[in-house]
């Protein structure tokens, strides 16, 4: 593993966000600058990886400003060759062009000319795969409901109501719900270093209010580890494995095939076709994705919350884990019913 082989030049308590330094000065200077600008420790343990096997591994005696086009495009025959997926390939070249496009801004890199990554990037298109066959909102919504711990199945609730990414909804901490009684949760350190503040419906502040209530944790973190920090994104995937073959999902925990199984990601894949297939505009969908640049950001700020949270109510579908015996409605849905009424009369 690349934590034996290579020296840190950035520590973290987990392996994957861990900064491996380089043999090169300037890969070093690019790593840094990333990470004072904000850019997300696991995208940096990630670059400086590829950076340290590129430049350790295949070209060891090749300086930054001496590669060519030649050399990145028998860096991708060798990976295709070892059937390298064409996304992960991808996402290598990625790297090595990231760091060109760095250099080429700083003058005192006059020896790097050119981005020799950039043109073999063009021709690796990027492979989307269809839909997972299991990734449905009824999928979602029974698995949230065979998950027996409440923290694991108020994990998956968040994620499936704000489609944010695992290691965001873990991250939590009890000052990101500050406005959770008027129903919005912050959101930090998303990708690109942005931050969020994400409507949610009363079903979510319920999940959150109730396991608020049963925790004896100080942690400032709402979804605590037995040592104080925040549950492993493992431990989540697991439960929600377990909860899928439970409900009958799929059909055992060692599933293989990407389009039968159902992962905690899944659950970003459901909202984002729940918002837009529903009318919500790309850029609040974006901007509650945290995949948004900052003319989304800014298009999104110009828009009163409380607009973009009637929207958002009026499409995000219930996951019921709170009926009544009685036949009624869940008193979660009635709140929500009753509030977009009031905001209509006011309206008027």
């Amino acid at each position: 593993m690349a934590a034996k082989k290579y020296e840190v030049l950035l520590d973290s308590d987990t392996w994957e966000e861990r900064v491996f330094k380089n043999k090169h000065s300037c890969i070093n200077d690019w790593l840094r600058s990333k990470d004072s600008t904000g850019k997300s420790r696991r995208t940096l343990n990630a670059y400086s990886r590829t950076a340290a096997r590129f430049f350790h591994e295949w070209f060891p005696d090749t300086h930054p400003s001496e590669v060519t086009v030649g050399d990145i495009e028998e860096y991708v025959l060798d990976l295709n060759d070892r059937e390298v997926a064409r996304n992960t390939k991808r996402r290598y070249v990625e790297s090595l062009s990231s760091f060109y496009t760095w250099a080429l801004f700083r003058p005192r890199f006059e020896d790097i000319t050119g981005n020799p990554a950039k043109v073999v990037l063009e021709e690796i298109p990027k492979e989307k795969k269809p839909r997972p066959e299991t990734a449905t909102w009824e999928n979602g919504k029974q698995i949230v409901k065979n998950i027996p711990d409440p923290r694991d199945k108020t994990a998956a609730v968040i994620l499936a109501k704000t489609g944010v990414r695992i290691q965001e909804a873990l991250n939590l901490k009890e000052e990101d719900l500050n406005n959770l009684e008027d129903g919005f949760i912050r959101f930090r350190d998303r990708k690109g270093g942005t931050t969020t503040v994400n409507p949610v419906d009363d079903e979510t502040v319920q999940a959150v209010q109730r396991l608020r209530a049963i925790s004896s944790s100080k942690s400032e973190y709402l979804f605590t580890s037995i040592r104080g920090g925040p549950i492993g994104k493992e431990r989540l995937r697991r439960e929600v494995r377990k909860a899928a073959v439970k409900a009958g999902v799929m059909d055992d925990v060692d599933e293989k095939r990407w389009h039968h199984k159902f992962t905690p990601h899944y659950y970003r894949t459901i909202f984002t076709s729940q918002m837009r297939n529903n009318g919500l505009p790309d850029h609040f969908t974006r901007y509650l994705r945290g995949d948004g640049d900052q003319e989304v950001m800014d298009l999104y700020t110009k828009i009163p919350r409380d607009q973009v949270r009637d929207e958002y109510l009026e499409i995000i579908k219930p996951l019921n884990l709170y009926a009544r015996t009685d036949g009624g409605e869940n008193q979660s849905s009635e709140n929500t019913r009753s509030r977009r009424s009031r905001t209509r009369q006011e309206t008027l």
